[in-house]
């Protein structure tokens, strides 16, 4: 028992060789969406083409937070906040839908795989991640409103999320990035009496420090 214990001590002291913590800010793009509406006492309604913005810089703004632990060049075991908004602008067959926004986040909450590679000055991350969305809709469907800005009681586990990005670190105290990623989730907006699901898929821009 003494001899397991100390091999995954000595195994997580290895791996564990530094921690960091960044902070950005970024811009979102938003592809189409197709929604299938969901209401108690009315058929299904599906929105082909549903589209949403992020207005990202309006408060409150756009933001990702990650924890890590491993090495800056090598592998590094994450944790990551993103704070994504919706806002929607409609869609064909979308008339039964005044509002379906998620002001307070369509957020994501994920565990990541990453490994820095130096690349002359510069280290290169690629990283990969996987967790869950937890939305706060503020939704209107058939004049029915579900959901208050602020509220806390409105979260919901939305469903499962993942990323797809490629982050450039410029090293330095506090250290620069650079951010591309890709994020896809299959979530549902809670709405009165039922919810609106659909396959979500955004670019992120981001910009940010780090230590």
């Amino acid at each position: 028992m003494r001899t397991l214990i100390a091999l995954l001590v000595g195994t997580g002291i290895a791996t564990a060789q530094g921690w960091g913590l960044q902070v950005a800010i970024g811009l979102t793009f938003n592809a189409p969406v197709e929604l299938r509406v969901v209401q108690r006492g009315y058929p299904e309604v599906y929105v082909e083409g549903a589209r949403f913005e992020g207005r990202d810089l309006e408060p409150f703004p756009y933001y990702a937070a990650r924890l890590w632990v491993g090495s800056p060049t090598g592998l590094r075991y994450e944790l990551e906040l993103v704070h994504q908004k919706l806002y929607w602008l409609g869609g064909p067959g979308g008339e039964v839908v005044q509002q379906l926004n998620a002001t307070d986040g369509f957020n994501y909450l994920l565990l990541n795989l990453a490994y820095g590679e130096g690349l002359g000055g510069l280290r290169l991350v690629p990283r990969l991640g996987l967790g869950v969305v937890v939305p706060h809709p503020e939704t209107e469907v058939r004049n029915q409103a579900w959901g208050v800005d602020g509220d806390p009681r409105f979260y919901h586990l939305g469903g499962i999320g993942g990323q797809l990005a490629l982050g450039v670190e410029f090293p330095g105290l506090p250290a620069a990035l650079l951010e591309a990623k890709l994020t896809l989730s299959q979530s549902r907006l809670q709405i009165a009496q039922g919810y609106a699901e659909g396959f979500f898929r955004t670019l992120h821009v981001l910009f940010g420090l780090g230590y």
